[in-house]
């Protein structure tokens, strides 16, 4: 067990480093008990495939941290993790960056419990785990938040859906997705109109380690949403803009 968080910490300080970031001491300690809980929550539910120690480190933890370069200028904001899952990437970024208000929201309730678990080990604050689909979760928090992010595997076109309605005008939605992703956008071209948004850039980058390619997809909101979105839940999926 020392051996694996030894490799977790050198892979995440080391490709860290590699991607232009200093990760602290007290911050890798942090994601070592976060890794840990992952491990033992994991044989109960489910919560990864990955679980191997430098695996882990790049494709959760580093890959997570692929988007402070694009929230680090705006420190003390209010963020939300679409489809959060165990936690990535909104966690890690939250630790990395303490400053963020996060609320990482999930439908699933066992995921949901385990974040709650993470958060008080860590003793973090101005983080919640919600439990809630995203779609009935919106007309509460219509605009409520500076900026959404997810990397679920969901459709870019029905991510927008999801995410846009609760960003603010001037806000933005961050997706992290893979390497292939013309098509994708092209496809949702018509939804990120309707629904409000403009899309702002694409920045391609790669793991350290493996070398995997990222696609970040920066959307801005430039306008209210239409208040008949997002559709009720499992529409967006089933029929998408």
């Amino acid at each position: 067990m020392i051996a694996m968080h030894n490799e977790l910490r050198e892979v995440i300080i080391s490709g860290g480093r590699k991607l232009g970031l200093s990760v602290s001491e007290e911050t890798v300690n942090k994601y070592e008990q976060y890794y840990q809980k992952l491990l033992e929550e994991n044989k109960k539910y489910n919560l990864t495939a990955i679980t191997a120690a430098a695996e882990a480190a790049e494709k959760h933890f580093l890959d997570s941290l692929l988007l402070v370069e694009d929230l680090q200028e705006i420190y003390n904001t209010s963020v939300v993790d679409i489809g959060s899952g165990a936690g990535f990437p909104g966690l890690p970024l939250k630790i990395y960056l303490p400053g963020l208000k996060m609320t990482l929201l999930d439908a699933v309730g066992k995921k949901v419990l385990f974040l709650q678990q993470v958060i008080n080990i860590l003793e973090l604050y101005n983080v919640v785990a919600v439990h809630a689909r995203v779609e009935e979760f919106a007309a509460n928090h219509r605009e409520s938040y500076h900026v959404a992010i997810s990397r679920a595997v969901a459709e870019l076109r029905v991510l927008v859906e999801y995410a846009l309605p609760l960003v603010q005008v001037g806000g933005m939605f961050i997706a992290s997705k893979g390497p292939a992703i013309n098509e994708e956008l092209r496809a949702a071209e018509q939804a990120i109109e309707i629904l409000g948004g403009r899309l702002e850039k694409v920045r391609e980058i790669a793991l350290p380690l493996s070398k995997e390619r990222r696609s970040i997809v920066i959307i801005k909101k430039i306008s209210d949403t239409p208040a008949k979105y997002p559709r009720r839940a499992g529409i967006p999926k089933k029929r998408p803009l």
